[in-house]
């Protein structure tokens, strides 16, 4: 039976727009009778995974984000280089003019109870997103005018205007409703029970891409990424989720487990409040940027287990231009800026600049930021004083708009439509207030694009509205490390994420099943 993570039909399920804690939409799927794990005439394989979490996180939502990923597919999913590929959809094909869409849908796919994939179910799926404020974070499904269930197994779309986001937006998850209003998904795996610091998943026997190697999944939470290492060496978990970078020093010589690194499409900065005064200028934050060493950000608070950032750009996309320069480590230029821009303030001397960055308790690697990005603020002679709180009371003020500036992270990959969401003018997330009306052309020309070449172009001025205009002292991509036994085959995902792979993991004695 399925208890926590139920999810009535009132609710909505969306991407996952990660705000402030770095946590996601806490929903999974439950199929009215979940399936028992696979019989064969071996022991079931149980693959346990220590889930890591710091002191000061939600851990039922954070668990719950990642059982949702291994419970609800959408129709596509995107690789690391942010192109869309089919996952419940097979195939699509778009018009000349790009104003349909058509789907071809997987025949053999099911959902949890047993009942098909068809047109008619995922037309119902995405005409019930849409009619939730859920849809609003999906700006290439806002393009929607219809939704045709052509055949069985074929779906037409009909948009408004073209749009490039629509076949990225089509990973909303696909789903069904129950008697009792839980969500019914299609993935690979299944929860079958649930308990404070322990969730149990089993394997769908139907699933479309075939039957998991994998029997059990067992999501085990750990207060932190030190306790969650130490039962991996006990070999009390099979996989660590997050290993780290102070315990990835360790594991590097460990010849029992294997690492497997990936670039997170998560951005970190000190997000500034665009409603204040002090910082509606554009050379103020430019200036303040120029005053940040991210070199050094990457060397000491990642281990070197990241990429600088200038803007909320996917680096990994196949649009971004890497000639752009990003914002260099140059104090000198950082000062002479902010004296000009708090001259033109005052009519007199420079005064010196002070606000507060708010930062939430018990996020080590946050703070350990927020040090650095204080300490070279100070050296031109600012003052950025460092407010901590407990997480829920940092949401709030974040949601009040009651703060100077703010250090967090944010999904900003592999879509477009990430950015979409913080940094547009009307985006949902736009918390801060930030107006760019150049990043705002650039982006919704990125949406209508009629081609790669008008996109990349446009995605260069994206790029170069947000260092022109800067929302925030970007700093860096940071670098994940997922550690699993040596008793595993672990398939390697072709956007990085094993996670995405874990259906097609065995036993190493036996063989790998090919991803497709």
């Amino acid at each position: 039976m399925c208890r926590p993570f139920h999810v009535s039909s009132s609710q909505t399920l969306g991407k996952n727009w990660i705000i402030a804690s770095g946590l996601a939409l806490c929903v999974t799927s439950c199929s009215s009778n979940p399936p028992t794990s696979l019989s064969s005439s071996q022991a079931p394989v149980t693959l346990t995974i220590g889930f890591p979490y710091a002191s000061g996180e939600d851990q039922s939502r954070g668990i719950g984000q990642a059982t949702r990923l291994a419970s609800l597919e959408g129709l596509t999913t995107q690789n690391s280089n942010g192109r869309p590929v089919p996952r419940l959809a097979e195939s699509w094909t778009e018009s000349a003019d790009g104003l349909t869409c058509t789907i071809r849908l997987r025949p053999s796919a099911l959902f949890h109870d047993g009942t098909a994939v068809d047109s008619s179910a995922v037309k119902a799926s995405l005409e019930r997103f849409l009619g939730s404020t859920a849809s609003g974070s999906s700006p290439g499904l806002q393009d929607i005018s219809s939704i045709e269930a052509a055949d069985k197994f074929v779906l037409t779309i009909h948009l408004k205007q073209r749009s490039t986001l629509l076949l990225d937006d089509l990973d909303t998850p696909i789903t069904k409703l129950d008697a009792k209003g839980s969500l019914i998904g299609t993935g690979p795996y299944v929860i079958a029970s649930t308990s404070a610091n322990e969730v149990v998943m089993t394997a769908f026997p139907q699933y479309y891409r075939g039957p998991s190697a994998v029997d059990r999944l067992v999501w085990r939470v750990y207060p932190t990424v030190r306790t969650a290492w130490a039962a991996t060496m006990r070999g009390e978990a099979d996989f660590l989720y997050d290993v780290g970078p102070e315990t990835l020093e360790f594991l590097q010589s460990e010849s029992s487990v294997a690492l497997y690194p990936f670039l997170r499409a998560y951005v970190f900065g000190v997000v500034f409040n665009a409603k204040r005064p002090v910082f509606k200028d554009p050379e103020l934050r430019r200036a303040l940027n120029y005053a940040v060493n991210r070199a050094s950000i990457v060397k000491q608070a990642f281990r070197g287990h990241a990429v600088a950032a200038s803007t909320p750009a996917w680096p990994l996309h196949w649009a971004y231009d890497a000639s752009i320069p990003g914002y260099a480590f140059d104090p000198e230029r950082a000062t002479a800026s902010l004296e000009r821009a708090l001259k033109g303030k005052s009519g007199a001397n420079a005064p010196r600049l002070a606000f507060v960055c708010l930062i939430p308790e018990n996020f080590q690697l946050w703070e350990r930021l927020a040090l650095m990005v204080q300490r070279n603020l100070a050296e031109i002679g600012v003052d950025m004083a460092l407010e901590s709180m407990p997480l829920p009371q940092f949401n709030q003020r974040i949601a009040e708009g009651n703060f100077d500036a703010v250090l967090m992270e944010m999904v900003s990959g592999t879509s477009v439509s990430r950015p979409f969401f913080f940094w547009r003018s009307s985006g949902l997330a736009n918390f801060s207030g930030y107006n760019n009306p150049s990043l705002d052309t650039a982006l919704e020309d990125i949406r209508r694009a009629d081609g790669d070449d008008h996109y990349r172009e446009a995605f260069h001025r994206f790029q170069q509205a947000a260092l022109d205009n800067p929302p925030a002292i970007f700093l860096a991509w940071g670098e994940i490390t997922r550690a699993v036994s040596r008793r595993f085959d672990v398939v390697k995902a072709p956007g990085g994420d094993i996670r995405m792979t874990i259906s097609d993991w065995r036993l190493a004695a036996t063989p790998a099943r090919a991803v497709n």
